[in-house]
């Protein structure tokens, strides 16, 4: 956590060191926001395999804990971005190769993504941000299988990630916002797609409706992950 950290407070102290004609165009938008997350994959703890498949409703039965958040900022044509997401879940929906024996999943994960680059225009109203960042994953996992015992697992993952995220003007109010990145390092391959409609009413907030889907392929000794984290989004912005 501590090299994410490191990686928001570079990202804008290189924003605020930004040359003081720009400071007009600067902003600052939080966005809380609601993924209704589906989880699918395949988990390893300790050599113990785990077949996770749950749609929102299944994480929602099993939910403990959620929350996320998007902050977003920008001096000029310098951007920056940072999106952290909790959840804890315990759950009994899964698979093991011990067929007939009731296993439980207990998953906690903190998900975060800092970035920083630069704004192109592509017309008058249309943009697209290039950004370079870190892709950080606390992953708390124990797979618990009656008869066979209790496997824990937690993996702290570091990814570099290259970031595009267009803002494409569809009328007066409406944009197109789609967010595209891929990346590895602790990972094989981290790759997230985000499709989002965005309604700005130009008075200080906006509303944000659309899909989200993050994928992990992790391996370290005999711990794994295959997993894909996806579901809709909807979340309203606040601007200073």
């Amino acid at each position: 956590m501590r090299k994410l950290l490191t990686a928001a407070t570079a990202a804008f102290a290189l924003q605020a060191a930004a040359p003081a004609a720009m400071a007009a165009e600067s902003g600052f938008t939080v966005t809380p926001y609601l993924w209704a997350v589906g989880i699918d994959g395949d988990i390893q703890a300790r050599g113990t395999d785990a077949n996770v498949s749950m749609d929102f409703q299944d994480v929602v039965d099993n939910l403990d804990m959620a929350g996320s958040v998007l902050l977003e900022a920008n001096v000029g044509d310098w951007v920056s971005y940072a999106m952290v997401d909790y959840l804890a879940l315990d759950t009994g929906d899964v698979d093991t190769r011990f067929p007939g024996r009731d296993a439980d999943l207990e998953l906690d994960s903190t998900l975060a993504t800092v970035a920083t680059g630069y704004r192109v225009h592509m017309s008058e109203r249309s943009t697209i941000d290039v950004q370079i960042g870190i892709r950080y994953a606390q992953m708390d996992t124990q797979v618990s299988i009656e008869g066979v015992g209790q496997r824990d697992a937690d993996n702290t993952i570091y990814d570099g990630i290259l970031a595009l995220r267009p803002r494409l003007a569809l009328s007066k109010n409406w944009w197109f916002s789609p967010t595209m990145s891929i990346g590895a390092g602790d990972s094989d391959l981290t790759w997230e797609l985000s499709p989002q409609f965005v309604y700005d009413c130009a008075c200080g907030w906006d509303v944000r409706l659309g899909y989200r889907n993050l994928n992990y392929d992790f391996e370290k000794g005999s711990d794994s992950l295959d997993l894909t984290i996806k579901g809709p989004v909807i979340g309203v912005g606040f601007s200073f």
